[in-house]
């Protein structure tokens, strides 16, 4: 391993570290390692800490009871520094390429640090595990049966038995880099922000999970996918939005997102192959 892999990996422990012991000292330890490491080994460059300060500073304030125009306000930021990430405008970063379809991010997983740490709920007992797994797993299994029939019947992926190249590589920055972050933001902030601005109606909880999956959807647009692909994507983002809401812990949709992740790289066609 490299020096300039460390970062990532350090990064992976902060959010790792959210679920062992929840404390600021010890995600902010992580965190300042990582920064520390990406900056002296070239990996980040200071403008990296100004996004990460801008994140850090909008979700701070959003935790806050907040109403009104500057709190629609700051989410919208929110969304856009988002944006900036996930398809890689902000500069300051220099990201990990490992093959030539597979990189390990440092920018986009920030989008879904902060929301993790101020706005969700994390399970922290036996029988909160109990409780979400009793849900989230017949849910995902369902999940994955549901949408696996229909992209095959369809033609959008084809069976591929395979084992990818750098495969533990994968299925850890793929949970702690891809899964974690993207349920924390679209999932842990923006569908529960979007209910909550709509109040206790009756289809505020839908407007939530569609709200958030249109994002969601919009956000793979450099996928470079196809109109079908994307299709799925938005269903895919609807099944863990509504596993979220009905599980009440943000572990249910990781687990759900990150299974058909997982068995979309071991059995099926994949776009990062």
């Amino acid at each position: 391993m490299e020096l300039s892999h460390l970062p990532f990996f350090c990064l992976m422990m902060t959010f790792a570290s959210l679920w062992i012991h929840r404390s600021t000292w010890l995600w902010g330890s992580f965190l300042s390692l990582t920064f520390i490491l990406a900056i002296t080994t070239g990996i980040a460059q200071l403008f990296s800490l100004v996004i990460l300060a801008l994140f850090f500073g909008i979700f701070w304030i959003l935790k806050t009871p907040i109403e009104g125009p500057k709190r629609h306000f700051l989410t919208l930021l929110a969304i856009g520094l988002a944006a900036l990430v996930q398809f890689h405008l902000s500069p300051g970063f220099c990201n990990w390429n490992v093959s030539a379809a597979f990189w390990v991010n440092l920018d986009k997983p920030l989008m879904g640090l902060f929301p993790l740490v101020f706005l969700v709920v994390l399970c922290q007992t036996r029988d909160d595990w109990i409780k979400v797994g009793l849900k989230a797993v017949p849910l995902t299994l369902v999940a994955i049966f549901g949408l696996a029939t229909l992209a095959l019947w369809t033609g959008i992926i084809d069976w591929q038995l395979k084992l990818p190249s750098h495969f533990l590589l994968r299925i850890f920055t793929n949970l702690f880099l891809v899964v974690i972050p993207e349920e924390a933001f679209f999932r842990g902030f923006l569908q529960r922000e979007i209910s909550q601005q709509i109040g206790p109606k009756l289809f505020s909880k839908t407007a939530g999970i569609i709200g958030s999956s249109l994002v969601f959807t919009l956000f793979h647009l450099n996928w470079g996918a196809s109109p079908a692909i994307l299709a799925f994507v938005f269903l895919a983002s609807i099944l863990y939005g509504s596993i979220y809401e009905m599980s009440k812990f943000l572990e249910g949709s990781i687990l759900c997102h990150f299974s058909i992740n997982l068995l979309h790289m071991l059995l099926f066609s994949y776009h990062a192959a």
